[in-house]
């Protein structure tokens, strides 16, 4: 009878102990791996697993087991959600967007620049007519406007080497401007994003040829 009795005892004697050790233990366990510690750990490796998936720039904040993205590429977000829902321990994720890509930047103005630099628009003496390999320089520079439909051009005209009164240069300089931007006009430009101005005898340059001459500056 005393070993029929003892049973129950002992059944007790196990469900107070499970119910004594079993917390005290896992207080130990989480005492020795304590929850930032876990918050920090599922980060580096969110971090690490994002990287490795080309998905770059993007904020990772850790709440317990879940995962907070910030600044995701718009077209990334199904798959930065999908990478860190692989990683082990996350709970839950969430994914804002950041700002969409901008587009590639097309070529700087300043192949305008290098463009006419290597093909000067210049003109015969006292003459604003375009013609031979200024005439190709022009075309270009149209091309290129025609590529670039948010670009302007500033035309500047020049007339360094004209005899006369400063008036007469000046008048030649601007007609030389102007002859430019009909051509540009010619090649399907809109005018309002042409400006021109004419500087008659200021800025000469070393030889005459050289200083008859249009420059332009595309911005």
């Amino acid at each position: 009878m005393a070993s029929h009795a003892s049973r129950p005892r002992q059944r007790l004697s196990v469900w107070l102990l499970a119910v004594v050790v079993v917390p005290a233990l896992l207080g130990g366990l989480a005492l020795l791996w304590p929850a930032p510690r876990i918050a920090d750990d599922i980060a580096a490796r969110t971090s690490a697993a994002l990287a490795a998936a080309g998905i770059a720039g993007v904020g990772v904040g850790v709440s317990g087991r879940d995962v907070a993205l910030t600044g995701v590429p718009p077209d990334a977000l199904d798959r930065a959600r999908d990478v860190v829902d692989g990683v082990t321990g996350v709970r839950e994720v969430s994914v804002a967007a950041g700002p969409s890509r901008p587009e590639p930047a097309g070529p700087a103005a300043a192949d305008v620049t290098a463009l006419v630099a290597a093909a000067p628009v210049t003109f015969t003496a006292d003459s604003a007519v375009l013609q031979g390999p200024a005439a190709d320089t022009v075309i270009r520079v149209g091309q290129w406007l025609a590529a670039h439909p948010d670009a302007r051009v500033r035309l500047t005209g020049h007339a360094a080497d004209t005899p006369g009164p400063p008036a007469v240069a000046q008048a030649l300089s601007l007609d030389r401007a102007r002859a430019v931007g009909d051509a540009l006009r010619a090649a399907g430009i809109d005018g309002s994003r042409i400006a021109v101005e004419g500087r008659g005898e200021a800025d000469p340059l070393p030889t005459a040829a050289a200083s008859r001459r249009v420059e332009i500056v595309a911005g």
